[in-house]
């Protein structure tokens, strides 16, 4: 039954809002980020006889143009939060690979068709994928669950130690329309 052959159940006392697509048959996300420039890939895991492999990226995914300048883990106890943060030139690429993260984006480029959109996604091991944030779009990170969080962040230019590329902001900024905490 597709969303649109669904009609309100008869003798409820509520209705409520039915449920949209989310999957295809094959687990594959059907929502696009809204924000423009983000892109969303899930990966799937990889049976193997020891275990499971699960790619991080791969440049025939054509996420983005741009290359990978530096590539590393940051560690978050449980319910840590990284606070709202973006980047005036650098491109992010997050994954986690242990635990599980809800990823918050903000767009605040005003010259953006996506200007003022605000973006989630839950992503971890049990449901590995690849976010790409661009410039401008501010972003923030929780570790949810009981377990030490553990994510990859594949940047395009190297972190550059004596003029930072990072804008923050606190976590419950009136500025951003979603408070991280």
């Amino acid at each position: 039954m597709s969303n649109n052959d669904r009609t309100v159940p008869q003798g409820w006392m509520a209705t409520g809002t039915p449920d949209q697509q989310t999957v295809t048959p094959d687990w594959l996300v059907v929502d696009a980020p809204p924000i423009e420039g983000v892109t969303f890939k899930e990966i799937r895991p990889v049976a193997t006889s020891n275990g499971y492999l699960t790619e991080v990226f791969r440049e025939e995914w054509a996420l983005d143009q741009s290359p990978v300048g530096q590539v590393f883990q940051r560690t978050m106890y449980p319910g840590a939060v990284t606070g709202w943060h973006a980047h005036a030139a650098t491109l992010d690429r997050l994954f986690c690979c242990a635990g599980s993260v809800r990823i918050s984006l903000f767009d605040g480029r005003k010259a953006s068709p996506s200007f003022g959109t605000v973006w989630h996604k839950i992503v971890g091991a049990l449901r590995p994928a690849i976010v790409t944030i661009p410039p401008g779009v501010w972003h923030g990170v929780v570790a949810l669950g009981p377990e030490t969080a553990l994510l990859l962040n594949l940047v395009d230019k190297a972190y550059a130690y004596d003029a930072p590329d990072h804008w923050r902001l606190p976590p419950d900024t009136e500025q951003i329309p979603y408070k991280l905490v």
